[in-house]
């Protein structure tokens, strides 16, 4: 008489359920206040409804930056705010995430802009949409038509 071999059982894998744990600890979003990660899941959906450039860790270090900035709201734009960003605040915030200034940066602040004009989401004393655009065009290395050049692809900074 042979006994059988048994052959031992698989361990069960465990369940995360649809909703797991999907994000690491350090996970920059994570450092977003609520109303902010709102505003960037918003903007996410909307833009890829309608299928404009955004990329989302951009969008993360934009908000970042911009929550930073204590005297000026989330919602108050000025072409100036836009410029500080573009060359300041997004680098100084990656440097502290220990992050490379991302690439799609310039095209992603249009693609917020566009959103916030799209959905009335600007603050009395926000420049109009042609004047925040401008420092997108002149030093953004985004054209008029949202295009950037492929000597202009990557953040002004990291040039």
């Amino acid at each position: 008489m042979t006994t059988p071999t048994i052959a031992p059982a698989a361990r069960p894998r465990p369940s995360r359920g649809l909703r797991g744990a999907r994000r690491r600890a350090d996970d920059p979003v994570l450092l977003l206040t609520v109303p902010l990660r709102q505003l960037r899941l918003e903007v996410l959906l909307w833009a890829f409804r309608l299928g404009q450039p955004v990329d989302a860790d951009a969008l993360t270090c934009i908000l970042l930056a911009k929550q930073d900035r204590a005297d000026d709201p989330s919602t108050l734009w000025t072409a100036e705010a836009v410029r500080r960003l573009l060359w300041v605040d997004i680098v100084a915030q990656c440097v502290a995430l220990e992050r490379p200034p991302p690439a799609g940066a310039a095209a992603t602040i249009w693609t917020l802009l566009d959103f916030l004009d799209a959905t009335h989401g600007f603050a009395d004393g926000s420049d109009n949409l042609t004047l925040l655009r401008e420092p997108l065009i002149d030093s953004g290395g985004v054209g008029r038509r949202r295009r950037t050049t492929a000597a202009q692809r990557r953040h002004p900074a990291a040039r």
